[in-house]
């Protein structure tokens, strides 16, 4: 009898210390969905919103599920609509109840399989899809600008880069204006979105039809990323088909040339302006090539003549082009002009915006009509027909 109540206290106390653990694991880790509706809580209509309370592990996360149902037709215990009358709405809330339910638990399978571990959160997060909140407009375009950044002077230009940043802020702009929002779902962009925003660049920021496309190019860059990442299906520009307009543009004679070359202009910005777009005719570069020239780039040539030696920025094109005497006189014209101790280029180049607004006012003051630009076709053109030789590879443009 002593040995017997022995071998009890010895089996209890085994049961004790080895299955209560697990019975209190198997407890805590829960798994539990149930629909309910809130009786006390009716409209004015008589209707009652039905909610789903998911449990895990002993914590809660109750759900609105915008359905409104008369708690009458609702059966609590078996978590159904009920209808005499086979009706096909409370049909519809049965069936979504049932996918719900199916989702869920397919969710959490797969986390399980993942390894990760079963949370209200990880449940929760994967159901109402939160990565896909993320998938913005502006935030794709903004990782986009950051990523591009880090590129400038490796893969991209500055130009490059402050084209996106351009059209990032003109999108911005289009996005609060026409849609009243901060940002918009990736989803959002369609064919009606694209129109939208090219009459939005042309109206309200006053952009010609060729700049206009030239923006829509940039920002379906990330309208294709969307489309790599699966975030669309597919990008409407090419059903639009975007065409750039052929623009004759018009060129100056050697008469006209000469005529800005010789004028006498005391003001010292239009007089540097002047200088860097002769020195550009004179040699076929274009804006920012010149910008970028340093000393490195003049070399001697096997005829014993100094050269401009260059890759061209926009081409990648090795430019080789003889370094006539005006370009020669204006670059020792600027030897000694004050600037930054860590500036090494022969010119004091100013922006593209301040070079082409002076521009304006030098056609004024030499009263020529035709307007100055300094695209590379502007100057290649204003080289060749104002009867300045240049090589066709100086020029490192093919299409002129």
């Amino acid at each position: 009898m002593h040995c017997y109540a022995v071998f009890c206290v010895v089996l209890l106390r085994t049961i004790w210390f080895k299955f209560v653990p697990i019975l209190c694991q198997m407890e805590r880790n829960t798994f539990n969905i149930i629909f309910y509706v809130r009786k006390n809580k009716v409209k004015k209509d008589g209707d009652a919103s039905l909610f789903m309370r998911l449990t895990i592990n002993g914590r809660r996360w109750d759900s609105a599920l915008k359905i409104k149902i008369d708690p009458s037709k609702w059966d609590a215990k078996r978590q159904v609509a009920i209808s005499d009358n086979d009706e096909k709405d409370l049909n519809l809330i049965n069936e979504t109840i049932e996918s719900l339910r199916f989702r869920i638990h397919k969710i959490k399978l797969k986390i399980e399989d993942e390894g990760k571990l079963l949370t209200i959160e990880s449940v929760r997060d994967k159901l109402i899809d939160k990565e896909k909140f993320n998938r913005t407009i502006l935030k794709l375009f903004q990782n986009h600008n950051d990523e591009c950044k880090l590129k400038v002077g490796i893969q991209v230009t500055q130009a490059t880069y402050g084209r996106y940043l351009t059209c990032y802020k003109h999108l911005k702009e289009f996005i609060n204006k026409e849609y009243k929002a901060d940002d918009l779902s990736v989803s959002e962009i369609n064919r009606r979105f694209y129109e939208r925003f090219e009459f939005f660049l042309k109206k309200e920021k006053k952009c010609a039809h060729n700049t206009t496309i030239k923006y829509i190019r940039n920002f379906n860059k990330i309208v294709r990323i969307a489309v790599e990442q699966g975030w669309l299906t597919k990008s409407p520009y090419k059903d639009i088909g975007y065409r750039l307009e052929e623009i004759d543009k018009p060129y100056l004679s050697m008469d006209e040339l000469n005529s800005i070359i010789e004028k006498d202009i005391c003001i010292k910005r239009l007089d540097l302006i002047r200088d860097i777009f002769v020195f550009c005719c004179h040699t076929g570069l274009s804006f920012s090539d010149v910008k970028e020239l340093i000393g490195d780039n003049i070399q001697i040539g096997i005829d014993k003549n100094r050269w401009i030696i260059k890759n061209r920025k926009k081409t990648k094109i090795v430019s080789k082009i003889p370094l006539l005497d005006t370009p020669a006189k204006i670059i020792e014209k600027y030897r000694d002009y004050p600037r930054s101790a860590t500036v090494t280029t022969l010119l004091p180049v100013p922006s593209n915006q301040k070079m082409n607004a002076y521009l304006k006012e030098i056609a004024d003051v030499t009263g020529i009509k035709k307007v100055l630009t300094l695209s590379v076709q502007s100057i290649c053109l204003i080289s060749r027909k104002s009867g300045i030789r240049l090589p066709h590879r100086a020029r490192g443009f093919q299409n002129v």
